[in-house]
């Protein structure tokens, strides 16, 4: 069971803050879109530290790199709420772990993160995992869900979830056939994380729900997600070629062996990994340590990645077997 050994708030579904909040209102702006909806809400706590940031030169395409302990801060702070926050109670079936860790997740990160001159914290690959690594709340996740957060990827249970949002008819649900994967090609647009590519799936926890369900289900309500959905519960095949990343240094190492440079910073081609991989595993670990930082790399820097939650893009089809579990008409 999961441990409940911290205070705890309720938290429900329903319409979701768009306000902006920030982790220090004097540098860094963390911009929310909403992702939950809490009656006691989470307190965070300004830093302290130098300034991590980079920026274009005026006589060229480069970057000037300042790592200082802004950035650190940025994530110490991060695993400090994990850790010391408010373990909620929920009113659907789901981890209360999980749930801390979206919650927390969306409180200190979005697609906006960057510093009083509009450029993005910077951290070292090795710095990041050492705080990710302290995070108690990661290491009780893992005594019962280790592949969540360490890898490797659980193959036999993988759920894909469609959502209503293209539906034509109130009696319709989303289906899951080959056609739905769109294969990588030189329409992607530059991306740590690519949409409208390939199939994304989660892995469901001991009780059937895993996060991107529980990511679902505290932002129902969004017209990102709207009713119905449909879990499609999916066997991939044991010869699927799938890369774990389970660390900041798997990700700048993944992200180097297929970089794309694009404004100056560099992203994983998604062209090229589809060449050779079937699939990508991010774990919660990686999320940690990477959500909405750059990183040093020896081609440069990469660009913020936003994961949000466990999740494996698959960029072909290479299922032994895909069946429909359950379909959500209400929350």
């Amino acid at each position: 069971m999961p441990e409940r050994n911290l205070p705890r708030v309720d938290v429900v579904r329903g319409a979701l803050p768009t306000r902006a909040c920030s982790a220090d209102r004097r540098r860094f702006t963390l911009r929310q879109f909403g992702f939950y909806h809490l009656l006691t809400a989470i307190e965070l706590t300004p830093h302290r530290g130098g300034v991590s940031s980079i920026g274009p030169s005026t006589d060229r395409l480069s970057w000037e790199l300042v790592v200082g302990n802004e950035a650190i801060g940025l994530l110490r702070e991060r695993v400090d709420n994990l850790d010391q926050g408010h373990m909620p109670i929920v009113s659907f079936d789901a981890d209360p772990r999980l749930l801390h860790f979206i919650v927390v997740m969306g409180a200190h990160t979005s697609t906006i993160m960057t510093d009083e001159r509009g450029r993005p914290p910077i951290l070292a690959a090795d710095d990041a995992d050492a705080i990710a690594a302290s995070c108690r709340l990661l290491d009780s996740i893992a005594r019962d869900q280790p592949s969540v957060v360490h890898g490797p990827l659980d193959r036999e249970r993988q759920h894909w979830i469609g959502t209503g949002r293209h539906l034509t008819s109130p009696h319709e649900f989303p289906t899951l056939a080959r056609s739905r994967l769109r294969l990588a090609d030189d329409a992607i647009a530059p991306s740590t994380k690519p949409f409208g590519v390939g199939l994304y799936t989660s892995t469901p926890g001991p009780h059937g729900r895993g996060m991107w369900r529980t990511y679902l289900d505290v932002a129902q309500g969004s017209s990102l997600y709207p009713l119905p959905w449909a879990t499609w519960e999916i066997q991939a095949r044991d010869d699927a070629s799938v890369v774990e990343i389970t660390s900041a240094r798997d990700w700048v190492e993944f992200v180097s062996a297929h970089a794309r440079t694009s404004a100056g910073t560099i992203y994983p081609d998604w062209r090229a990994v589809a060449r050779q991989l079937d699939g990508v595993h991010i774990t919660i670990r990686a999320v940690l340590a990477i959500q909405g930082f750059s990183f040093t790399a020896a081609a440069g820097i990469t660009a913020p990645a936003y994961w949000d939650v466990e999740s494996t893009l698959w960029l072909r089809w290479c299922f032994a077997s895909v069946n429909l579990n359950d379909v959500a008409r209400e929350g």
